[in-house]
């Protein structure tokens, strides 16, 4: 199988913590079932001066290869501000002459699209060119990861282009049951959407000694730590999280600590704990490559993923693998994962909710956050993609 991969959430030197688990996804593939990919991963068009999260871009490679995968980054026009119904047209224009070449040498099976707006759209409206210059009708099928389904559809101008886009591609994998619910009421026929989970790397992520860990980190030795892994932006809730460490401060019986794991501005948060005067217990880590992630779920008495929207939170298993219980936000695929487990705990999505969470941490079981995480190994999910790769090919008939 040849895959043409596209899409915007791909990793790149300059950002190696960017849409992972797309990369994740494609390797095991290829190692379990073979073939071949290349990756089409558009990157905005940087300004020449304002803000370093736009002039950053300017510093990512054309081409470059990753774990021997070859990627392309063709720039697109996406200025703040510019009406978000135009994202798509813009992106397939600036992308047209990329994704042609690739085509034409590498004569691809299938085009692996993932996130449904801008990408989705801008390949779909591309797809009979590309199947026109290909001799053959290319097959695309289409990965939805969250935002891209349980946010997006809101902006009148763009769910028409969604509609029309899920109407029309060949299969929509969605990673939890919630978002395929959407893709359903935007129009995907239902015989071609198939839910897929992200799974869980059990050799990487796995139990260890939690002193060692907490050493290792350079985290609090003693007392109760809890760890909060994700982008330290709203939706993921991080503020909610240390008003609620705070009311649960006043009750416990311990000294606790939250340590927050993530890139962005820590500047609001940081607000949030003085002003609740817990600035001096709360650690900002940063970002923290995957490979160094284990010890800090390991270090940890509990983790707590606080957003307000997720698809399939990969942190979730993550942390599970690594023998650490888990409080988290019952929103839309994170039931999906932790409905009936003893080392989790779903709450409200609110101070409220987060503070009862923490005062009943001692509820969970550690011990049943391992087995737990083994029933989420990538497998099936590699053997289903394979099966809805096989089956859109043998479907192709001559453009």
């Amino acid at each position: 199988m040849k895959l043409l991969v596209f899409s915007t959430l791909y990793p790149n030197r300059l950002e190696p913590h960017h849409g992972v688990f797309v990369k994740t996804r494609l390797q095991r593939y290829l190692a379990r079932h073979g073939g071949s990919a290349a990756v089409v991963a558009p990157v905005p068009m940087a300004p020449p001066v304002g803000p370093r999260r736009w002039t950053r871009y300017r510093q990512i490679a054309a081409h470059e290869t990753l774990d021997g995968i070859p990627v392309t980054h063709p720039r697109f026009p996406s200025p703040p501000g510019f009406g978000d119904g135009w994202r798509a047209s813009l992106m397939a224009r600036s992308v047209r002459g990329t994704l042609l070449d690739h085509v034409r040498r590498l004569e691809p099976d299938v085009l692996d699209v993932h996130y449904a707006y801008p990408d989705g759209v801008a390949a779909f409206q591309l797809r009979d060119l590309l199947s026109e210059t290909l001799g053959r009708r290319l097959p695309m099928v289409l990965t939805c990861r969250g935002t891209d389904l349980n946010l997006i559809p809101q902006i009148p101008s763009v769910r028409p282009q969604l509609e029309e886009m899920l109407h029309g591609v060949d299969h929509v994998i969605c990673v939890a049951d919630a978002l395929r619910d959407v893709a359903l009421d935007l129009g995907a026929p239902p015989d071609h959407v198939t839910t897929l989970r992200n799974g869980v790397d059990l050799d990487h992520f796995r139990p260890g000694d939690k002193d060692a860990a907490r050493a290792e980190t350079g985290l609090l030795r003693n007392g109760r730590l809890v760890v909060c892994v994700g982008h330290l932006v709203e939706r993921k809730g991080q503020h909610l999280l240390v008003e609620a460490f705070a009311r649960t401060l006043a009750k416990a019986p311990e000294p606790h600590r939250l340590v927050l794991v993530g890139g962005g501005d820590p500047a609001p948060l940081r607000a949030v704990a003085k002003e609740h005067a817990v600035e001096h217990l709360v650690d900002f880590v940063g970002p923290v490559a995957p490979a160094d992630l284990p010890a800090y779920y390991r270090a940890a008495d509990v983790q707590v993923l606080a957003s307000s929207r997720e698809g399939w939170p990969n942190v979730v298993l993550e942390g599970l693998a690594c023998g650490t219980p888990i409080i988290a936000t019952s929103v839309w695929g994170t039931p999906e994962i932790l409905r009936g487990c003893a080392a989790g705990m779903l709450v409200e999505a609110s101070v409220d909710g987060l503070a009862h969470g923490l005062d009943h941490m001692d509820d969970l079981q550690p011990t049943a956050a391992r087995p737990w995480a083994e029933r989420f190994g990538w497998e099936p999910t590699l053997d289903g993609m394979h099966e809805v790769f096989r089956r859109v090919v043998a479907e192709v008939v001559p453009a």
